[in-house]
């Protein structure tokens, strides 16, 4: 009866230890969908399982768990290589920390050489657990987590000569029985320090992000610039044509009164055509909505997809003052129509079709995009696009765009419906 205690409480350890590790690695990446959902995890349970039992030295110990939860990574998630092995690798060295600082507190408190594994292994895994959910209360308050940039596998350096040397002076001092206590304090303070020392990475990997996020809006405000440009040029020249036309219709009305009154039909009717196809030579202004962010935006959509054959469709209608920052609504809208004009691009010629909706209604603005795409959509387990194109950095921009939207308390709905890729957004402004 207690043998099969013992391995009750060990069965139901290690699930709590991969409850954990799916929590933390959910706040940072993308799970799979498929059966591959759950062949990663099962080398990892196993092995927590028979690590319960203590009867592991550390060293197997250490490089087993390693592996396991790099697999994990590697298996169960989507997203760049570098993330789904550097969170992994960062949680083992937090969580190993921790066992270490628990070992030594038990040690200095109890006065005593040899500590009880499993209390040991109790203690720190509640411990884990807790600073998990600190961690995924700091990437939420911090609005960062599965953003496909942010670092490198250069994280993973810091880290793992960490575990070595700690684990390294962890067997040298289980060799060493001459003042325990005093080197145990020692032991104590250094997992602490490197404890915090791994905690650093993710205000670093914050500030990455945050560093990315200007570099790409920076991109977005210069666009934007160049776009209130063209359009005050073409508003210039279009201006300018209409005085011209002023000043010379009543020579052109004179000389087409002239041709009828001889009867010169033919002249009359060509020089009319002329008129009319120099009047046509001006670019067309798509949008009128008295929003200059909104304004630039859509005629360059326009002239873009003109240039590209795309067929493009606009219902927009005038809108008043809008309180959304035009710095956001920049790259909000900018980040929408690249990725309808990126995803039109690759679609066979007569199938190139883009159509753009905006409204405002009560304190709310409504956007909705569509295009037509080809390829296949990939979702993650909770139905999130995660990509529509092979590149890397084509989800930059819908993290842009869902971080935009929840700063005005807002909703970004992204799906794809047959062959049509649909944006919509609704945001307070």
């Amino acid at each position: 009866m207690y043998y099969f205690s013992l391995m009750i409480l060990y069965m139901a350890m290690s699930i709590f230890s991969t409850l954990v590790l799916k929590l933390y690695l959910d706040t940072f990446l993308n799970r799979v969908t498929g059966i591959m959902s759950m062949v990663g995890w099962l080398p990892f349970f196993i092995w927590q399982f028979l690590t319960e039992t203590g009867y592991f030295p550390e060293n197997i110990t250490l490089s087993f768990t390693f592996l396991t939860i790099v697999l994990v990574g590697l298996i169960e998630y989507i997203g760049p290589l570098w993330k789904r092995c550097v969170f992994p690798v960062v949680y083992l060295a937090i969580w190993m920390l921790l066992e270490g600082t628990v070992d030594f507190s038990v040690r200095y408190l109890s006065g005593s050489v040899e500590t009880e594994f499993l209390m040991i292994s109790v203690i720190s895994k509640i411990l884990l657990f807790l600073l998990i959910l600190g961690i995924r209360q700091f990437a939420k308050k911090m609005g960062i987590g599965k953003e496909p940039y942010g670092g490198g596998m250069v994280f993973m350096i810091l880290p793992i000569i960490g575990m070595i040397l700690y684990h390294t002076l962890y067997q040298l001092l289980q060799a060493l029985y001459v003042n325990q206590a005093e080197i145990g304090v020692w032991m104590l303070l250094a997992a602490v320090a490197l404890i915090c020392l791994n905690l650093s990475f993710y205000p670093v990997y914050m500030q990455l992000v945050n560093d990315f996020h200007i570099k790409r809006n920076t991109h977005f405000y210069i666009k934007q610039m160049e776009l209130f440009r063209q359009e005050k040029a073409m508003e210039e020249a279009a201006a300018m044509e209409i005085r011209e036309l002023r000043h010379d219709m009543r020579q052109h009305l004179i000389f087409l009164g002239e041709l009828l009154e001889n009867g010169d039909l033919e002249v009359a009717q060509d020089t009319l055509t002329e008129l009319i196809g120099e009047t046509g030579k001006r670019g067309r202004l798509e949008s009128r909505t008295g929003n200059k962010v909104v304004d630039s935006m859509i005629n360059h959509v326009w002239k873009t997809a003109v240039e590209l054959e795309i067929k493009f469709h606009a219902d927009i209608a005038p809108l008043p003052e809008l309180s959304i920052q035009d710095a956001d609504l920049c790259v909000l809208l900018g980040n929408a129509f690249d990725n309808a004009l990126e995803a039109s691009k690759l679609v066979e010629n007569g199938r190139k079709e883009i159509w753009i909706a905006i409204r405002y209604t009560k304190g709310l603005l409504f956007i909705q995009i569509k295009n037509t795409y080809a390829g296949e959509v990939k979702l993650s387990a909770d139905k999130k696009i995660l990509s529509c194109k092979a590149e890397s950095g084509h989800g930059f921009g819908l993290f842009s765009m869902k971080r935009i939207t929840e700063k005005y308390h807002g909703r970004l709905d992204i799906k794809p419906d047959d062959e049509i890729f649909i944006v919509e957004i609704l945001i307070h402004c």
